[in-house]
């Protein structure tokens, strides 16, 4: 019998499960934390908001998970206390430590929010510095979680980790880290996702709109291939050192490949990647100003063009950048992204495929935030 697996109904609620108002949930999540979270000096002395509940065996928990609407629709990991305290013990936070909101919702997302959910996702304690550093990015003002989750468009997190914890944990960046197979990529991306979910509401039909949503949302996390390139890593260009670690969040409405095996030069190469970027369309955000991003996901067989020629990050984006304003004639579309530094580029993928990987942005900048280790 599986003892006391935590009721993810008290801390991250399904709207459609029982029939009440969406208002409610939030504001009794809302009601369990004091405003500001818990202070380092309470923080396990302080037991878990959610209310324990007991299920005869593993087949109910997974049919009671899935008949809630608690769950993406694959099999979770029951959020024992234990295994919850466990991961709050590898970030060193408090169960009600804050760490963002979603103001137009009502929602407050702690610590313990986020550790259930990392559980259930299949991830290890290890893992949980990386997902918190993701939960914050995402629900910072400016990364706009209420359109990004709710848009028609269906809208994807991408995950994208830098720094020494990628290796430490096992976070692929070289070939199909995009894809499935990688115990890391595959459960941070998912928790990511199931907070979205769980304790931002965002769920079909409900909050979330989307007309076709995307296989992406079930994850989409990667790291950055440092050691493979010889470019700054994405992390160091937006402020960190490389000794640090940090979660990038960028919100995608789709994702092209500019493919090309025929060109063998950077200005060969960066055409193709206009070409597609014109082909799909960048709309700038009017809210965001010139601050709007896209990412380039470079592959080593690109790559090595670039470095034969000497080419830096910056010398893609000043390249690229002035003709994003040029006149993209009949059948092209314009590339609304304000500032040369709006371009974020980070190398990645396996060898094979001459591809660079367009992210095209949807009402979100891209935020960066450090994972924190305890002590």
């Amino acid at each position: 019998m599986i003892q006391r697996s935590l009721e993810v109904a008290r801390g991250a609620l399904c709207a459609r499960a029982r029939g009440v108002h969406p208002r409610w949930y939030s504001r009794r999540i809302c009601e369990t934390v004091p405003r500001g979270g818990l202070s380092m000096a309470t923080a396990f002395a302080t037991e878990l908001a959610a209310e324990p509940h007991q299920f005869r065996d593993e087949e109910d928990l997974q049919e009671a998970y899935h008949a809630n609407g608690w769950t993406d629709g694959l099999p979770i990991v029951a959020p024992t206390p234990e295994r919850v305290e466990a991961f709050l013990a590898a970030s060193g936070l408090a169960p009600g430590e804050l760490l963002g909101e979603v103001p137009t919702r009502e929602v407050r997302v702690t610590a313990e929010h986020a550790a259930i959910n990392a559980v259930m996702a299949g991830c290890l304690p290890d893992y949980f510095p990386v997902v918190v550093a993701a939960v914050r990015a995402h629900l910072h003002e400016k990364a706009n979680c209420h359109s990004t989750t709710g848009t028609l468009s269906g809208a994807v997190q991408a995950v994208i980790v830098n720094g020494p914890i990628r290796p430490r944990i096992g976070i692929e960046c070289g070939a199909g880290c995009m894809g499935p197979g990688f115990r890391a990529n595959a459960s941070i991306g998912r928790a990511l996702r199931l907070v979205i979910r769980n304790v931002c509401r965002a769920i079909p039909g409900v909050l979330d709109r989307a007309s076709f949503s995307s296989p992406h949302r079930f994850s989409f996390c990667f790291g950055e291939n440092e050691e493979g390139s010889s470019w700054t890593p994405m992390h160091v260009e937006r402020g960190f050192r490389p000794d640090e670690s940090a979660v990038t969040i960028h919100s995608i409405m789709n994702v092209a490949a500019a493919t090309d095996f025929m060109s063998r030069t950077p200005e060969g190469i960066l055409d193709s990647v206009l070409f597609t970027l014109r082909t799909n369309g960048v709309a700038g955000d009017e809210w965001l100003g010139d601050e709007n991003n896209i990412m380039l996901v470079v592959g080593p067989e690109h790559q090595r063009f670039f470095d034969e020629k000497g080419w830096s990050k910056n010398d893609v984006r000043e390249y690229l950048f002035p003709r994003f304003s040029a006149d993209p004639g009949p059948v092209g579309r314009t590339v609304g992204v304000g500032k040369q530094e709006g371009i974020l580029i980070a190398a990645a993928g396996g060898d094979g495929m001459a591809q660079t990987w367009v992210l095209l942005p949807h009402l979100g900048l891209a935020i960066t935030e450090p994972v924190v280790l305890p002590g």
